[in-house]
């Protein structure tokens, strides 16, 4: 009787000691990636840039992600993503059925930060009422780059304006090359930069003189950090769809 009563406590205590140890495998598993924001840790930034798509929501494997829509042309900030399954699409947010842009593998890895910027255009036909979309999606990987030296910074160009038309940058009135051949829906190479104040000045590569208004002021390039410059808009509009550029920290 007392040989049986301990072995009921010594199974009693493994029990105990097995929950401790399956608890953290059980919680981390779930349905089809429904992993945490923790474990997976893959942060993603949005920006609606195309002028005329109106407010649009991203979902993930086929479920709503964000919880207010992106409006033309605001960042939203990093946010962590609790599901990585696929497809990425972006929907209209007055007609969630409507798929606009689908990116079906995005390439998520852990433990990184992405930007998609949406640029292109969305309307229909007058005369035939068929839908025109030529929204494409830019997705980067932000925070793969070598870290600067010291004393410097890094900075890359994304061209999202509107037409296709190739620009030539300048920083603080120096040209900056690797930044000259980027093409519509195109990402630079990051480039390192000493720290400092820059003033970034965007004109058509065929009319180098002839400076593109933005609201982009004075930017202060820091040590060690990533940045990226980007242009949005259509050119030769001065509506609230016309040319204009932002910069995005990335770390």
């Amino acid at each position: 009787m007392k040989r049986e009563k301990n072995n009921r406590l010594t199974g009693f205590i493994l029990l105990c000691v097995l929950s401790v140890f399956l608890t953290p495998y059980v919680s981390s598993c779930g349905k089809g990636g429904q992993a945490t924001s923790v474990g997976l840790n893959v942060q993603l930034e949005v920006l609606n840039l195309s002028p005329n798509v109106h407010p649009v929501n991203l979902y993930m494997n086929f479920i709503k992600q964000s919880t207010t829509p992106y409006y033309y042309p605001n960042a939203s900030g990093y946010f962590y993503l609790n599901d990585i399954d696929t497809p990425l699409q972006i929907r209209s947010a007055s007609a969630a059925t409507t798929n606009l842009l689908s990116i079906s593998r995005p390439g998520f890895a852990s433990n990184h930060k992405y930007t998609l910027f949406i640029t292109g255009q969305y309307s229909t036909d007058s005369i035939s009422g068929k839908s025109i979309n030529t929204l494409t999606g830019v997705l980067t990987k932000d925070d793969t780059t070598a870290t600067p030296n010291v004393g410097f910074g890094k900075i890359r160009f994304v061209n999202l304006a509107i037409p296709n038309t190739i620009f030539y940058i300048t920083a603080n009135r120096t040209a900056t090359k690797s930044f000259n051949t980027t093409r519509f829906d195109s990402v630079s190479k990051y480039v390192q930069i000493p720290v400092g104040n820059y003033i970034f000045q965007i004109s058509p590569a065929s009319a180098p003189a002839s400076v593109l208004s933005t609201t982009l002021g004075t930017t202060t390039i820091q040590d060690g950090r990533l940045y990226t410059l980007y242009c949005y808009g259509i050119v030769g509009r001065t509506d609230t769809s016309a040319f204009n550029a932002g910069m995005l920290i990335n770390r």
